[in-house]
């Protein structure tokens, strides 16, 4: 699995126009042995989260991303803005239904069906090939 994006740490995203900065897209990366981090946005001088992106404007994130954004050459083309959209949300309900399966729940009180919610093999799956594919799909938008 390649899981990186032509071997660099980050990619730009675009340029913001309401100021003209520079915003990149930082590679997945599997940490604490546990789970993967991905989605940030940000410069050396800000963070924030592709997750949630469009939240309060009742607008699809493509709409979103190009409504603020002077997209990079690779998400130009609206082919790969989409796919790039399908993949991101994608694989953040991915990363959250891994988050229920494996705890068996929610994890707002004990949950009764814990037992029949928890899946490890499914977890596994997920995280060690489904979500890999999918940020190697990503990649490839970026080459």
């Amino acid at each position: 699995m390649k899981l990186n994006i032509n071997g660099k740490s980050k990619v730009l995203l675009g340029t913001r126009k309401s100021d003209g900065v520079k915003i990149w897209l930082t590679k997945p990366s599997w940490d604490c042995d546990w789970y993967w981090s991905f989605g940030y946005l940000g410069n050396k001088d800000e963070h924030y989260h592709l997750s949630g992106y469009a939240d309060g404007r009742n607008i699809h994130i493509r709409d979103a991303l190009l409504e603020d954004y002077n997209l990079s050459k690779s998400l130009k083309d609206d082919d790969n803005l989409w796919l790039f959209c399908e993949l991101m949300l994608t694989a953040y309900t991915l990363n959250e239904s891994v988050a229920v399966i494996g705890r068996g729940g929610s994890h707002c009180t004990r949950n009764h069906l814990s037992e029949l919610i928890k899946n490890e093999d499914e977890v596994t799956r997920i995280n060690e090939i489904v979500l890999p594919a999918i940020f190697n799909k990503l990649s490839e938008i970026f080459e």
